[in-house]
């Protein structure tokens, strides 16, 4: 299953969107569960004229199986909740999105939930506590 991670904007830190792009990766790839369970890259934005490369905009994770989600899910939110201003942390599979906004165990269920269901129209809003989902 792959998935593509997006970290949305700045954070109030003052860091950037690659910066925070580049954290979170950092975090996925030292998380033991989500180490285990997926492959995770950087994905390079794209390069503007007379600029050398672009800056990291996607994390994308190839998860070995179905569970695997969770604990990504889990590592997001948990990632997010050690900062204290975090931007949005946006996760996609096969065009549904769900926008990881808390960690509580339910907003995790409603992600794994989301992610887990076959695709509906697309642009139908899908929204819980914890999350914001668009299809």
């Amino acid at each position: 299953m792959r998935v593509e991670i997006i970290v949305d904007g700045d954070d109030e830190e003052g860091s950037s969107s690659t910066a925070s792009v580049t954290s979170l990766y950092r975090w996925l790839a030292r998380d033991p569960d989500v180490a285990q369970q997926a492959e995770i890259t950087l994905d390079p934005g794209p390069v503007g004229a007379g600029e050398m490369g672009g800056a990291f905009e996607v994390i994308n994770a190839v998860l070995t199986h179905g569970i695997a989600l969770s604990s990504l899910a889990v590592a997001c939110a948990t990632w997010r909740s050690s900062r204290p201003t975090a931007p949005a942390v946006r996760i996609e599979i096969d065009g549904v999105t769900v926008t990881v906004e808390d960690g509580s165990p339910e907003a995790v269920r409603r992600i794994v939930d989301a992610l887990g269901e076959p695709p509906g129209e697309p642009g139908t809003p899908v929204s819980g506590t914890g999350t914001d989902v668009q299809r």
